[in-house]
């Protein structure tokens, strides 16, 4: 039973060691993230969502790092997880600048005048 129990923790081992092995590098990913803070900033997420611009820019760097340590489960998480972030942070801004334009839209129908 011993030897069973020490056979399949091996075994287990040798699965695991090899599943990190085959992982690629998320290098796709690691970009996409990057163009989607860049994009983000250049947007001016950051002054409608500067939270969400934070985080995606702190998780791109960690993710860089994870991949630099050829952590690459990590990375991958990290960069997607950015991306994620980032476009939250867009959706974010959108939303805030359509509501002031409908705010400004209001605002000129009630006076009868222009914004």
């Amino acid at each position: 039973m011993r030897l069973m129990h020490l056979t399949c923790l091996a075994a287990s081992t040798l699965l695991i060691a090899a599943g990190c092995a085959s992982t690629p590098p998320p290098t796709e990913q690691v970009a996409s993230a990057k163009a989607a803070v860049d994009s983000a900033a250049v947007d001016g997420a950051p002054a409608y969502a500067p939270t969400e611009t934070r985080l995606a820019t702190e998780k791109l760097a960690a993710a860089q790092k994870a991949v630099a340590a050829k952590d690459y489960v990590l990375a991958k998480l990290l960069a997607e997880e950015s991306q994620l972030d980032a476009q939250l942070a867009v959706r974010k801004m959108q939303t805030a600048k359509s509501s002031k334009a409908a705010d400004e839209a209001r605002k000129a129908a009630s006076t009868g005048g222009t914004p």
